[in-house]
């Protein structure tokens, strides 16, 4: 199952910083093009800083250790939140940046055993 960019609230806290971290991992290979080319293009072109372009990825249920490198460093340059939606709502997950720490918010569904009769109700 494929995770989607639902909405983010993003702040660059030091552009210079992430320009040149976003610069120095754009040739290690523990992290794909996808991760940090279109935030290299956008500090370039003073545009926005969005996760947009992580939309319809193998995210929530898979957490790959090069996406939590990444999302953990970035925290060092911005704040803010950001979410992703998943199967359901309560399997959504929301990202926050804070101080140089990233926290993650994970839904995770819960099963129930219920009878037939309890499930009518």
């Amino acid at each position: 199952m494929y995770s989607f960019f639902s909405w983010e609230n993003i702040e660059i806290t030091d552009k210079k910083g992430l320009f040149d971290w976003l610069m120095s991992i754009k040739d290690d290979e523990e992290y794909g093009d996808w991760m940090f080319e279109d935030y290299l293009v956008d500090i370039i072109d003073k545009n926005e800083f969005s996760f947009e372009n992580w939309d319809n990825i193998k995210l929530i249920s898979y957490w790959y250790k090069e996406q939590i490198k990444f999302l953990d460093k970035i925290s060092d340059f911005i704040e803010g939140e950001v979410r992703w939606t998943f199967e359901s709502d309560d399997e959504s997950a929301f990202v926050k940046f804070k101080d140089g720490e990233t926290i993650f918010n994970l839904g995770i569904m819960e099963f129930k055993q219920l009878t037939a009769e309890e499930l009518r109700l």
